[in-house]
């Protein structure tokens, strides 16, 4: 029989573990893989760096741990949610258990590629059954009347990539005037009735045209313009990879294979990988703020005009030629030039989308919410579905945009 200072001392240790494990998660979310050291956590919880090891063997099995937790957190969340009376109220607890003030921060699971093979399976198995779970949520509350008919398979992804986004959120600059009780009100008043004043209005926003960039062919001798081009081929492939494998996953030989070329040629057009990404993320940006601006130059109601958004947003994300690398983790360890270069961008998005808000409430398709909390939620819904790429069929594929934007417009309630 153990001994009561057996018990207390295993009790302890489980206790330190969790401190460990959320500390690690905190981390990986502020930095990503590379820029996150036993070291640094070891001194944030107060051990040393050797008794981390009582606990992982190595920084993949941190990883893997840490992800395990996040999973098995979003299923004790699901096991919470089944006692609910009704699919929306099954919804709200879901959110409700991950999202309130004192939950843990679970970490973002993006960085998958980076742990070995069976614990990528492992975690990607765990991952696609709380995605099976929550749609069978969606389609009994839709069988039942309790929720509007979608595709559940993409909604249940556009849900759990806005809990994924929330720790990314919180840390913008847009953010600063919010707290987490902001943010989780937005979340679940989204998913309950949308941002629409009239939720049984025709929906007919028109998509927005956008292209992967393009030239001229009276241009191709034109060297500044085929410096441009190239770089333009380099960012979009490294940008697709970093979204479907993650950045510290995604060597730069990948993407040189990706693209038919030497590590060299990146080295030459771009930079190194450090270079790299701080140019994915300007790309990314640029991007954000065209489709912004093309929302503010929209001849319609303000709620279309972020649908339309929104849709194209999405749309791109599932575009190896377009996609914009996704803003998980990791924006604290960029270059200060990088970051400030966010930083500023960031508040363009931020006054251009509350000008659209505005405009909205105006004309009166917006109802009345929390503009900046939500206008700081919404990437969640599309800056995660390129990590369903490879699990969505070919009809999640083309449903996504319009099911993001549906869910934008007129959250899950019935209409």
């Amino acid at each position: 029989m153990a001994s009561s200072n057996t018990i207390e001392d295993r009790s302890s240790r489980g206790v330190k573990r969790v401190k460990v494990l959320e500390a690690a998660a905190k981390a990986l979310n502020q930095h990503g893989v590379s820029q996150t050291s036993l070291a640094a956590i070891a001194e944030g919880v107060g051990v040393s760096r050797a008794a981390l090891y009582y606990y992982f063997y190595d920084q993949q099995d941190l990883v893997f741990q840490c992800y395990s937790q996040s999973c098995e957190r979003m299923v004790e969340s699901l096991d919470n949610a089944a006692l609910g009376r009704d699919a929306p109220e099954k919804i709200n607890r879901f959110v409700d258990f991950l999202l309130a003030g004192d939950a843990p921060e679970c970490a973002a699971l993006s960085e998958i590629a980076f742990l070995r093979a069976e614990q990528q399976d492992t975690i990607l198995g765990l991952l696609e059954s709380v995605r099976a779970r929550l749609a069978g949520v969606l389609d009994e509350g839709a069988r039942r009347g309790e929720l509007r008919p979608c595709r559940s398979g993409v909604v249940a992804a556009s849900i759990i990539g806005l809990i994924s986004w929330l720790p990314t959120a919180r840390r913008l600059p847009t953010s600063r005037e919010l707290n987490q009780d902001d943010l989780l009100e937005s979340v679940q008043s989204l998913l309950r009735i949308g941002i629409a004043a009239d939720r049984r209005a025709p929906i007919a926003y028109q998509v927005l045209e956008f292209s992967s960039m393009s030239f001229p062919a009276r241009q191709v001798f034109d060297a500044e313009t085929m410096a441009a081009a190239r770089r333009e081929a380099v960012t979009a492939a490294a940008s697709w990879l970093f979204n479907l494998k993650g950045v510290d996953a995604t060597p730069l030989e990948e993407i040189a294979l990706r693209l038919g070329v030497t590590k060299k040629v990146i080295y030459h057009n771009v930079g190194d990988k450090e270079t790299l990404v701080a140019e994915c993320y300007r790309r990314a940006f640029q991007f954000y703020e065209e489709i912004a601006r093309s929302m503010e130059a929209y001849e319609g109601p303000g709620v279309d005009a972020l649908c339309a958004g929104a849709h194209a947003l999405a749309e791109a994300s599932l575009r190896e030629d377009i996609t914009p690398l996704a803003l998980v983790t990791g924006l604290e360890a960029l270059p200060e030039r990088a970051r400030e270069e966010i930083q500023i961008s960031s508040e363009r998005l931020r006054q251009m989308y509350l000008r659209v808000y505005a405009a909205g409430q105006a004309d009166g398709s917006i109802r009345k919410v929390n503009s900046q909390a939500m206008m700081n939620i919404i990437p969640g819904s599309f800056e995660w579905l390129p990590k369903w790429f490879e699990a969505f069929d070919a009809f999640d594929h083309a449903a996504a945009p319009r099911e993001v934007a549906e869910l934008l417009r007129l959250g899950l309630k019935p209409l």
